[in-house]
């Protein structure tokens, strides 16, 4: 999806957020693996991180298989996110 334009997202008589299919393909691969965090713009969902223990690598140091290759830029923006929230 990655569109920086909004999408209309409805809630329903019960409280709940009605995600478009395209939202919810993209976003969830099961039930409830969502991560809702409030931005000073309202509130940010991101698709939650596959829980998991850590595997040593060749070098020792802990591995957390995310399912993807990740960037490096991608490893500091989470480590400046993680911060932030402190």
């Amino acid at each position: 999806m990655n569109s920086p334009h909004p999408v209309p997202v409805k809630v329903d008589a019960q409280g709940r957020l009605v995600l478009p299919r395209h939202l919810r393909e993209e976003l969830v691969s099961l039930p409830g693996q969502v991560l809702a965090r409030r931005t000073p713009d309202g509130v940010l969902l991101t698709p939650a991180t596959p829980a998991g223990e850590p595997a040593l690598g060749a070098d020792g140091l802990p591995v957390l298989a995310v399912g993807r290759a990740v960037s490096n830029d991608e490893v500091l923006a989470a480590i400046d996110r993680e911060r932030a929230d402190r």
